[in-house]
């Protein structure tokens, strides 16, 4: 007769199964990125004092040495050399995992909480929610069960609006903006029953944010997103280096492996003097608007760092969070979503030419040595 403890090994057995094939298509996917950028990194160099740098301070905190093609991948955009850059592929397939607990992370992740987890925090909104599909029941904003028929009528005639799925999204897969009028989107001419079936359940829709004048001015197409990375070392929350992110072209998604560019800002919110496509395309200046990026200045980023940090005390079990904000028209600050799973490292280090965990690497080195 099968036992408890049999069970629990077939159970701890297929979980191992699971995980190790999701960590193989982390590894594949970490293979192909840094293949497909070959070009960009292959005339890099390195000298050989750089090199035993970056290799000293792996072997005395890893154990092992480590391939510099991040390191000169990163390089390749800002121009600067840094002992400190830390490699995605160790990043995605090790240390995430060593920082964040897997199995509360799936609890928390759904970006539909949001306002239910950071309401009481000062000086940041979310954006205002009026549909929300978990599991295929609806919700109004403030958590309400509700029919099809009444979540129709609440965006037959909403006009923009934009819908998220809450689940396994990330880079802004499958984010879209949408204009409701008479129950159908003007965007695209399909009904709203076409629009919400191609979700099929576990998305939100939300207010389309107005972005600040002073995000306008750079671009006015997106809502133009500032990426804060918090981590914890010991009892202290730190951030990382702060990027800002913009459509181009016309287009309404700013996500950087969408076409978007990106440009580091300061602690005191100043942008740095260059943007960059993922392909590595420089730009001192926003190709649609002209602005200059050097010496450009954003309100409230001061304000922004204190919140991210205050809202990541709040978070349990995880020690790393990427946070997305930006200023609506009344520079408030407004938290878009966060992600504690497939969260990225390589475009802060590629924009700012500093690494992304500072003084802090070789503590985040040794975290991944930990069981």
């Amino acid at each position: 007769m099968r036992t408890d403890s049999y069970a629990k090994t077939v159970t701890a057995g297929l979980l191992k199964t699971v995980n190790s094939m999701y960590l193989v298509k982390i590894l594949a996917g970490e293979y192909y990125n840094i293949f497909r950028k070959r070009h960009l990194y292959k005339d890099i160099q390195i000298s050989d004092h750089q090199e035993a740098e970056i290799q000293d301070l792996w072997e005395r905190h890893y154990g092992k040495r480590i391939s510099t093609r991040w390191h000169r991948l990163y390089q390749s955009y800002s121009g600067h050399f840094n002992k400190r850059y830390f490699p995605e592929m160790l990043f995605t397939t090790r240390l995430e995992r060593k920082l964040n607990n897997r199995e509360v992370g799936r609890m928390i992740s759904d970006k539909s909480f949001l306002a239910m987890y950071y309401r009481d925090i000062e000086g940041v909104r979310m954006p205002d929610t009026y549909l929300i599909n978990n599991s295929g029941i609806f919700y109004t904003g403030d958590r309400k069960i509700i029919t099809k028929e009444k979540a129709d009528s609440i965006l037959e005639d909403k006009g923009e609006a934009v819908i998220k799925p809450t689940l396994d999204s990330s880079s802004g897969d499958s984010v879209a903006l949408f204009d409701f009028r008479g129950g159908v989107d003007q965007r695209s001419g399909r009904s709203l029953d076409e629009v919400l079936a191609s979700y099929d359940e576990d998305y939100i829709v939300q207010e389309k944010i107005v972005p600040s004048s002073s995000l306008k001015e750079l671009y006015a197409g997106s809502i133009n997103t500032l990426r804060v990375i918090t981590y914890l070392v010991e009892d202290e929350v730190f951030h990382a280096p702060i990027t800002l992110s913009m459509g181009r072209n016309g287009n309404h998604v700013d996500n950087i492996q969408a076409g978007g560019i990106s440009v580091a800002v300061s602690d005191e919110g100043v942008l740095g003097s260059e943007g960059l496509t993922f392909f590595r395309e420089v730009h001192a200046s926003h190709p649609d608007t002209g602005t200059l990026f050097a010496g450009h200045k954003l309100p409230k980023i001061d304000a922004l760092i204190r919140v991210a940090k205050e809202m990541h005390e709040k978070t349990p079990h995880m020690r790393i969070i990427s946070w997305d904000f930006t200023l609506d028209e009344n520079d408030e600050i407004v938290l878009l979503e966060f992600n504690i799973f497939g969260q990225s490292v390589w475009f802060p280090q590629m924009v700012s030419g500093k690494a992304v965990f500072g003084e802090h690497t070789e503590q985040m080195i040794k975290a991944m040595r930990r069981r």
